[in-house]
């Protein structure tokens, strides 16, 4: 019995261990917003589903991904004046990651704003087979309505990058996670 027990004691730890499977790999997802510039008022900043504002991202021409594979990134909007963007720490940074005081400020700072968050959350990343040959994944997302009380965002397709060079684009239906075409 004590044997037992002492061999689950060593076998639980490794239960909770990123487990590599063989055959499958990590793709991180860049988002791309494709109609941001219809939208010159407002400014978009992401935040993490696991840390909330504790890494804030601005979006730069409506670029962002990265991450923790496991998190995902909740997608805020704000009109431009409301926000000062010189209060904004990355969270990521080793300079603000050394200054608590400074991180909570900022996460202090950014709750506090009159802020729109989208209608869906957007997965960091997928599992796909090695056999597919798929070299990097970008998703097309698009801004379907965005008001004083509403901001929805849809994903419209995703952009497979093959490692031999080659890209392949696939439709996203509702809210779906990108499904990789097939290679012959």
């Amino acid at each position: 019995m004590i044997i037992l027990i002492l061999g689950l004691g060593i076998l639980i730890p490794a239960l909770y261990a990123d487990v590599a499977v063989e055959g499958v790999s990590t793709y991180s997802y860049q988002y791309h917003i494709v109609n941001v510039d219809d939208f010159p008022d407002y400014l978009f900043l992401t935040s993490s589903a696991i840390w909330g504002w504790e890494y804030p991202h601005i979006i730069e021409n409506g670029t962002f991904g990265g991450g923790y594979k496991l998190d995902a990134f909740i997608l805020h909007a704000i009109l431009a004046p409301d926000i000062d963007v010189n209060k904004i720490t990355g969270g990521d940074t080793e300079e603000s990651s050394s200054n608590a005081a400074t991180e909570n400020d900022t996460q202090t700072y950014l709750s506090s704003l009159p802020f729109l968050t989208a209608n869906i959350t957007l997965p960091v990343g997928a599992f796909y087979e090695d056999k597919l040959g798929i070299d990097n994944v970008t998703v097309n997302l698009s801004i379907t309505t965005l008001n004083a009380t509403a901001f929805e965002v849809k994903k419209e397709s995703a952009l497979f990058g093959l490692k031999n060079g080659s890209v392949l684009q696939v439709g996203i239906a509702g809210d779906e996670d990108p499904i990789p075409p097939v290679v012959p």
